[in-house]
């Protein structure tokens, strides 16, 4: 198992993905015949379970598409489910200090170096590959992502990209201007100011550093500026905007 984005990303490319937030295979299936790099699939803000997970990760087996997971909190018990079931990699909500970070990298590492528990399932195609040539290889190639979403995590930036075994972060735009007390207000210089701070931090450490974008145009902007994990949006938005703009043509909505 060699992960895909790390590779893309170590060149100095952009790796682009969405966020998947409905629970039928054909989604991804469908979406999987696109140039993506990347889905996250979120259990955060669905109601999404584990084996809805496993199953929207079956039809990315012979693509190139890495499979990640939003799992609904920085838990240990949830995250070892989802990597058994096959995840390549892990994004971590709400991850405000070192301390949390620490518990991110724990909960996705074998021992010595994490707490995961030994009993690789769909990850090892059900034994038909070796338990063991994964538990050597796991360690290296599951991607961990933290999500930055407060002032605190925004304030411990440092300490937080400085944890071995933190591949990157995600800045959660809603979460980190509501945080700010200037809830959506994108362009107002505190959020600026404060997006500016984590991308800078992440690049020093030599982390990769991602975030939502809004439309083509503002996943370009925010490649230029630096970020190379860029999420276009979610799999319901992108739905919903292509038939607005249908019905746009039509001259039934203005």
């Amino acid at each position: 198992m060699v992960n895909k984005v790390k590779e893309k990303v170590s060149r100095g490319e952009v790796a682009y993905g969405t966020w998947i937030t409905l629970g039928y295979p054909e989604v991804t299936e469908a979406l999987s015949n696109l140039p993506f790099d990347w889905f996250v699939i979120d259990m955060e803000h669905t109601p999404l379970c584990v084996k809805d997970v496993e199953f929207l990760m079956m039809p990315l087996r012979f693509t190139n598409i890495v499979p990640l997971v939003r799992v609904p909190w920085n838990d240990f018990v949830v995250i070892k489910r989802v990597l058994d079931a096959g995840a390549q990699g892990i994004v971590v909500p709400q991850v405000s200090n070192k301390e949390e970070a620490l518990q991110a990298v724990k909960a996705c590492k074998y021992p010595p170096q994490g707490i995961r528990g030994v009993g690789p399932r769909r990850c090892i195609m059900y034994g038909f590959q070796s338990a063991k040539e994964y538990f050597k290889k796991a360690n290296e190639d599951v991607l961990v992502i933290v999500q930055i979403e407060t002032e605190e995590g925004l304030n411990k930036i440092e300490e937080i990209v400085s944890v071995d075994g933190i591949d990157g972060v995600f800045i959660g735009p809603n979460d980190l201007s509501a945080s700010l007390g200037i809830f959506q207000e994108f362009n107002n210089p505190k959020y600026i100011a404060a997006v500016d701070k984590i991308l800078e931090a992440a690049k020093k450490a030599g982390k990769i550093a991602g975030i939502m974008s809004w439309d083509p145009q503002d996943a370009l902007d925010k490649a230029k500026k630096g970020f190379n994990f860029i999420a276009l949006r979610h799999d319901i938005a992108y739905m919903i905007r292509g038939y607005v703009d249908v019905f746009k043509l039509l001259g039934i909505l203005k």
